[in-house]
């Protein structure tokens, strides 16, 4: 099912809903705003995630992903579907934004910290680089392209790729749940550092970035979507990641029930506050 998502569902998405908006030099400048504010936020999030990761004094597999699990939200899965609800095409413009300088991290900065620190997992480092070019944005660059030479895709073929590309939010909520599925939710409770991930990460972060973008300047969509991305729930590719790079997959497993399970009320309170501080 993830496959389907990533690989047909999504791109189509991205393509279709893009494609529609009307693309002129604002939007443009904006959107490069939008991927600075998101390379800083990446930057700040793992940081932060160092942190922890040292002030926990866990062990080093689970220590390792609680970093990871600061850093890389769920920004495609969930962030879509619900940022194109709330912000419609625009807000999806500058989700995709976002998420080229989360993949970024997370290819990087994020297998590196996974993998043992041997020759062999340095060398294999650069091979994930390749995994920027993803059907994700390849369809971003495509629909781009699209919108600056105004291309439309025309007649029943263009209703064709948004009926698809629309399924990906009832898929990706299939996708979450059997991915929660992994969990033991015995020891749940026991995990402190994951309920202090949740308030740093999905509360606290998010709530400082909307009032620093606020102080520059920042138009309210753009703001809004780069706030909203900081506070999304673990991302649910980390658990796959995890299990190819032996990491630890159960701690990452909790780690995504717990952040998706608290996000039902993080989310609408983030947005509410975002919506309470642009309008001050």
């Amino acid at each position: 099912m993830s496959r389907i998502v990533v690989r047909v569902t999504l791109p189509l998405l991205i393509i279709s809903s893009l494609t529609s908006m009307d693309f002129d030099y604002k939007t443009l400048i904006t959107s490069a705003k939008v991927l600075i504010a998101a390379l800083c936020t990446e930057t700040l999030l793992y940081a932060v995630g160092t942190g922890m990761m040292k002030a926990s004094r866990l062990e080093k597999p689970k220590a390792v992903m609680l970093r990871c699990m600061m850093c890389f939200g769920n920004v495609v899965f969930m962030a879509f579907p619900l940022i194109q609800a709330l912000y419609g095409t625009e807000g999806l413009l500058y989700a995709a934004v976002y998420e080229i300088a989360n993949d970024g991290f997370l290819w990087t900065l994020g297998v590196y910290g996974i993998r043992s620190a041997d020759a062999d997992g340095k060398q294999k480092i650069s091979a994930n680089l390749k995994r920027l070019a993803n059907p994700g944005t390849i369809a971003f660059v495509i629909a781009f392209i699209m919108m600056a030479f105004r291309i439309k895709i025309p007649g029943i073929v263009g209703e064709v790729v948004s009926g698809i590309g629309s399924t990906t939010t009832y898929l990706s909520m299939f996708f979450i749940g059997g991915t929660l599925a992994m969990v033991d939710f015995r020891r749940i409770y026991r995990r402190v550092w994951l309920y202090v991930l949740v308030a740093v990460k999905m509360i606290l972060i998010p709530i400082g970035l909307i009032f620093i973008l606020k102080q520059l300047r920042f138009d309210d969509i753009p703001a809004a979507v780069v706030a909203l991305q900081a506070a999304m729930p673990t991302s649910t590719v980390l658990a796959v990641l995890a299990n190819e790079n032996k990491g630890d997959v159960i701690y990452c497993a909790e780690g995504v029930f717990v952040s998706h399970l608290l996000g039902l009320l993080t989310l609408p309170l983030v947005y509410r506050l975002i919506a309470l501080i642009q309008g001050m």
